[in-house]
């Protein structure tokens, strides 16, 4: 059985040259990708995106992530792993939100160069490089969002 994650390269990830190889430490992790994409972020995307986010932080984070994200290019990928794990190892594998307080190991661990503290110090977004949807709900949600109906009803089987 096969089981699925949506990743999202950040923009930080682009600008930083890091897809390539946090792609390969997934494919390291026995992940197979099945659909890449490529977005410009609008602002409709990325507050939809965030929308559960935005009820908990309030107007300060919708105005950081508009700022931090629209008119930037993020990459989605579904992954797929053998068992019923995938997000739940690309989570792991991805890391602590807080690059700085992620483990060595992992992605954010090892390549993030940003904090929590100084985010919000600075009012801005956190740069993580990646999104890993955090549910079975979320990966459907968000693979609508980030691709199309047509792939939501090839990968929500």
């Amino acid at each position: 059985m096969k089981s699925y994650a949506l990743i999202i390269m950040k923009p930080d990830a682009l600008e930083l040259d890091l897809v390539e190889t946090i792609i390969q430490r997934f494919l390291k992790e026995g992940f197979k990708i099945e659909m890449v994409g490529f977005k410009q972020v609008d602002q409709y995307l990325i507050l939809s995106h965030y929308t559960q986010v935005i009820d908990k932080l309030g107007e300060q984070f919708k105005q950081m992530i508009i700022a931090d994200f629209v008119g930037k290019s993020m990459m989605p990928v579904i992954l797929s792993q053998n068992g019923k794990k995938a997000i739940e190892n690309a989570r792991a594998l991805t890391g602590a939100t807080d690059p700085s307080a992620s483990l060595p190991g992992t992605i954010r661990g090892d390549y993030g160069v940003d904090s929590m503290k100084a985010a919000d110090r600075e009012k801005r977004v956190c740069k993580n490089l990646v999104h890993c949807s955090d549910s079975r709900e979320s990966f459907l949600t968000e693979m609508k969002l980030w691709f199309n109906q047509k792939t939501y009803d090839i990968f929500s089987v």
